[in-house]
């Protein structure tokens, strides 16, 4: 958490074009996670966000099974997941990166929140 957290402080360390990078593997999973996606945005500050719905309504473990399952076609090495519920949605706000010693790629992460709505 640490040398996430420290990381994350890097100047330019989120990578650019979050869509092109993440956006296809949080397709691929969405398409099979029963979820819908309703929309994405690029932030100013480089942060993704991605809104998804459910046609019926699911309990917390359900949709957080499914958003997880999603993550899991995106998210490098290192991950912090920070879950919040207010106004009916469930958001996960995300930092994942890879440090400088995890693999042959420069050291880079991305910031993406993840919203999921469904029916009342």
């Amino acid at each position: 958490m640490r040398e996430l957290a420290g990381l994350a402080d890097t100047p330019d360390w989120v990578a650019e074009d979050p869509e092109k990078h993440l956006l296809p593997g949080l397709r691929e999973r969405i398409e099979i996670s029963g979820l819908s996606l309703d929309g994405v945005d690029v932030q100013p500050n480089g942060s993704l966000h991605v809104s998804l719905s459910s046609g019926t309504q699911l309990s917390k473990r359900e949709i957080r099974q499914s958003v997880w399952s999603i993550l899991g076609g995106a998210v490098e090495t290192t991950t912090h997941v920070h879950e919040k519920n207010a106004n009916g949605k469930m958001t996960f706000d995300v930092v994942t990166g890879l440090p400088p010693s995890d693999g042959p790629f420069t050291t880079h992460g991305h910031t993406l929140r993840i919203e999921v709505s469904q029916p009342a």
